[in-house]
């Protein structure tokens, strides 16, 4: 055996073990302040404690949505710093709440702990339901003594209960609905849930946070004896989380605490009294209302239509004012439909950007020209009075535009919606499905009744329609029984199963969905988003305002990479200007050049003959004879 694998300081360098050592020593000044208010900041704190030495770190505690916790790491610099700060400020009350500091000690040892707690609770656990086998083994003469000595003795077990509540509340616990095993009439403890099953337990809702254990309870007694009450605290910081369990001796003061929700007043809040429930039955009642929601009788999934994501290929060149108009109208419907009457309409549009010269008829003529729908209702918002130029009052630059059925409605909002040809590039068409009240929707469709039940010629309009579909159900008999006719003979009995599983098949057979080839049809390169059932369009304030801020980033990089080209073509003008512009004669055509040659040969083509002929030389003879 090598001594290196004796000695396990000599596995690490000399560096590294200087490195642990002086880390260790650092954390040995650590300190963890709990309770403390949500008000609290660093300044605060650094002002609190660097009164007993040097804060190298302060750490406050937040959970990811940013909310504070109600814990802090300090940091001090040296042992007798942190010594001192525990024993002045443990237990001190600072900002209203009774705070506790305690040295803070590493994740590894915390899990050890909460380990070995989980490990004894479950076996007290094992060790009380042995208990309680042994007691329904025992006479029922010993239950009824006991039960009668707790009846003489009821002063006693509300001391006990007193005590026992004091432990309980400083526990950490992870769910609300789980609670420790109770006390019994017996003076043993009984089973866990009893309480839940007798309806002797209630749940209170929206109390304040300052209320502790023994108030609550004063407060309660007022509808029975009070056995038990369980308030609900954070797991980490141990501040309460406004809800807490109360036990009565008596399922009658339960019940008669129930009825007073709403009613009894704590701290200047009315408290709700709910009876308390199991966990299932909460995760039961939740997993119903997820179904509901997953129905979407509102048509929320249609808010996502037409939507202009940043850093999409549809908002390239998008104005900055268009595109936080998107966005205010995004909020804007948001919160009209906290309103639960409120719903997204099927075929009803809504375009904003209008120009203010638009009337009634051009919208429709531009609905038309660029979709070829003609529009049930188009109506353009103006103001009540009138104004300079428009006797019908100013337009308000929205409108409202309705169609027979939703399909055409979708074609159209995909086909209009942020197309820079209809208003221009700088205001182009925001269009979106409309928000209606169910009220004044209902009324609006009695008021369409009546007026058809009063117009004769639409209810012979309905008696035409009648007739043709009557007609063609004839028609469709007729066609099936000459098929019935024309088999092999068979049995009637056959027969009608057969046609009554032909319809169940028709029945069981899923609508069809839109094919994708219809929707590449509708879509544009300036269409947004596309809706999909079941998923609804509804975006929190953070994600529209970062879109508004991707947005911005994207138009100063294009205003970045113009302002580069613009340079760029401006320097390649300085240097040409420089060097001067080379001349280059320009190629000629060869019908140009055809031209050119017979030009020559007419004028100048004489001149050149004149001169051939008086420079022409005569011929040699030869100078020897033949």
């Amino acid at each position: 055996m090598d001594q290196s694998e004796n000695n396990p300081s000599q596995k690490y360098s000399k560096n590294e073990l200087r490195r642990r050592s002086r880390t260790y020593f650092h954390r040995q000044c650590r300190i963890i302040v709990r309770n403390l208010s949500y008000k609290i900041t660093e300044e605060k704190l650094r002002e609190e404690f660097e009164r007993f030495g040097f804060l190298e770190e302060v750490n406050i505690l937040k959970r990811e949505d940013g909310k504070l916790v109600g814990c802090a790491f300090l940091q001090f610099s040296q042992r007798e710093e942190s010594d001192y700060a525990i024993k002045e400020m443990n237990g001190q009350i600072y900002m209203g709440r009774k705070i506790e500091v305690d040295y803070a000690k590493e994740k590894s040892e915390y899990s050890r702990k909460i380990k070995q707690e989980k490990i004894k609770t479950e076996q007290i656990k094992k060790e009380e339901e042995e208990n309680a086998v042994k007691l329904e083994d025992d006479d029922d003469d010993v239950e009824v003594k006991s039960e009668d000595e707790d009846e003489d003795g009821d002063d006693d077990d509300d001391e006990y209960n007193d005590d026992e509540e004091y432990d309980e509340d400083n526990k950490e616990d992870d769910d609300e609905d789980v609670k420790p095993s109770k006390l019994g009439k017996s003076g043993m403890k009984k089973e866990k849930g009893n309480e839940l099953e007798e309806g002797r337990e209630v749940f209170v809702k929206n109390l304040p946070y300052e209320v502790e254990a023994n108030e609550l309870k004063e407060i309660m007694s007022q509808f029975g004896n009070v056995e038990k009450v369980l308030i609900n605290r954070e797991r980490i910081s141990g501040h309460s989380k406004g809800t807490a369990f109360v036990i009565f001796k008596r399922k009658d003061s339960a019940e008669l605490s129930c009825r007073q929700s709403l009613k009894l007043k704590v701290h200047d809040q009315y408290a709700e009294i709910l009876p308390a429930l199991r966990k299932k039955e909460v995760l039961n009642r939740e997993k119903a209302k997820q179904e509901k929601r997953a129905k979407d009788s509102r048509n929320l999934y249609l808010l996502k239509e037409g939507l202009i994501m940043a850093g999409s290929p549809a908002a390239k060149e998008v104005s900055k004012s268009d595109m936080a108009q998107r966005l205010r109208l995004e909020q804007r419907s948001n919160e009209m439909l906290k309103n639960f009457n409120r719903f997204v309409a099927r075929d009803r549009l809504t375009i904003h950007n209008i120009p203010q010269t638009y009337t009634n008829e051009d919208l429709r003529k531009m609905i038309i020209q660029y979709t070829s729908y003609k529009p049930k209702e188009c109506r353009v918002m103006r103001e009540n009075r009138p104004s300079f130029g428009s006797a019908a009052g100013r337009s308000r630059g929205y409108g409202f535009v309705s169609f027979p059925k939703h399909e055409i409605a979708l074609e159209v909002l995909r086909k209009l919606n942020n197309n820079p040809a209809v208003f221009g590039k700088n205001s182009r068409p925001i269009v979106s499905f409309s928000i209606e009240d169910r009220n004044v929707y209902n009324l609006r469709q009695k008021r369409l009744e009546k007026s058809r039940a009063n117009n004769p010629t639409y209810q012979k309009k309905l008696e035409e329609l009648k007739e043709k579909k009557l007609k063609r159900l004839q028609s469709r008999k007729e066609t099936k029984r000459e098929k019935l006719q024309e088999l092999v003979v068979a049995p009637t009995a056959l027969l009608q199963k057969l046609n009554h599983k032909a319809k169940a098949a028709a029945a069981a057979v899923p609508k069809k969905k839109q094919r994708q080839r219809d929707i590449e049809h509708m879509i544009t390169p300036f269409t947004g988003e596309l809706s999909k059932e079941g998923k609804s369009g509804l975006r929190s304030n953070r994600k529209i305002t970062q879109q508004a801020e991707a947005h911005m980033k994207r138009l100063q990089q294009e205003r970045k990479e113009q302002k580069k080209q613009q340079r760029k073509q401006e320097h390649a003008v300085n240097r040409m200007a420089k060097q001067g512009t080379k001349q280059v004669k320009p190629k000629m055509n060869v019908y140009e050049l055809k031209k050119e040659d017979a030009f020559f040969k007419e004028a100048i083509g004489k001149y050149k003959d004149m001169i051939n002929q008086v420079t022409k030389q005569p011929k040699r003879s030869k100078w020897y004879s033949e």
